[in-house]
């Protein structure tokens, strides 16, 4: 099996060595990853520069080719380097991706909608950390061990066996603290855990500059936000690409008189 491993926080955080190691005993692992931090660019794509590639490095079991753009653009270079891709796999990713607000937002999950897009399955990891280790490339304190360790479980049952009819890619996302009594679900995701808000501050020029920010929001039973953040357990969730409905066409037809 042959699977392509990313992420949005750049070739030296820690859930990435952590899972790399971990996957690397479940077939041929390639890792092609930004080479440095990249959070919340989506599914963005480099398009008006040049990306640059490093050497592959070889590392215990597998190789890691670094290189100067988005996570995106790691899936678009493995099409590339890589034949017969099986499975693309993004993380361990610092700082959890739950509901549609922040997938939509993640670097990491946006590797794993590209190639849900390609029509290559994918699996996004993600854990709880603290709000100061969200950008950190580096240092992070949180052990990715045990997180990685289950990861591996969930790749390999996909791997055994693919994902369901009709589901591109699942998102899974680990709570801060994981033990032998961490229960797993099967969750919805919520369509939004954040309120935005711009803070205004004033520069010593005088000028006016903003920092947006976040505050947390309750999200419903079920989702999950709810599942990770207020019950501790991990969340597994579906990414399905084409979710219009012949109904919701249907619809539209009828409200533009087509």
């Amino acid at each position: 099996m042959k699977i392509c491993l990313t992420n949005d926080d750049g070739a030296d955080h820690p859930g990435l060595l952590k899972l790399a190691s971990s996957l690397s005993k479940l077939g041929t692992l390639t890792v092609i990853v930004p080479s440095n931090q990249r959070s919340a660019t989506g599914k963005a794509l480099t398009l008006n520069s040049p990306i640059r590639i490093s050497e592959g490095i070889l590392k215990d079991n597998y190789e890691m080719i670094k290189h100067s753009g988005l996570p995106a653009d790691s899936v678009v270079l493995a099409k590339a380097f890589m034949t017969d891709i099986d499975l693309v796999v993004a993380g361990i990713n610092g700082g959890a991706n739950l509901g549609y607000q922040s997938m939509l937002t993640s670097g990491t999950v946006g590797a794993v909608f590209e190639g849900a897009i390609m029509g290559i399955p994918g699996i996004a990891f993600s854990m709880v950390v603290e709000p100061h280790e969200w950008f950190n490339s580096q240092g992070v304190q949180e052990d990715y061990q045990k997180a990685a360790e289950i990861a591996t479980g969930i790749t390999e049952k996909v791997l055994s066996t693919g994902l369901p009819g009709g589901i591109d890619a699942i998102n899974v996302n680990f709570p801060s603290e994981i033990s032998d009594n961490t229960k797993t679900v099967v969750t919805k995701p919520a369509k939004a855990r954040i309120e935005n808000e711009l803070d205004r501050r004033i520069d010593p020029n005088g000028s006016p500059y903003y920092w947006l920010r976040g505050i947390p929001a309750d999200a419903p039973a079920g989702t999950d936000a709810h599942e990770v953040l207020q019950n501790g357990n991990i969340s597994i969730a579906p990414i399905i690409i084409d979710t219009v409905e012949n109904e919701q066409i249907e619809q539209l037809k009828t409200l533009f008189s087509l």
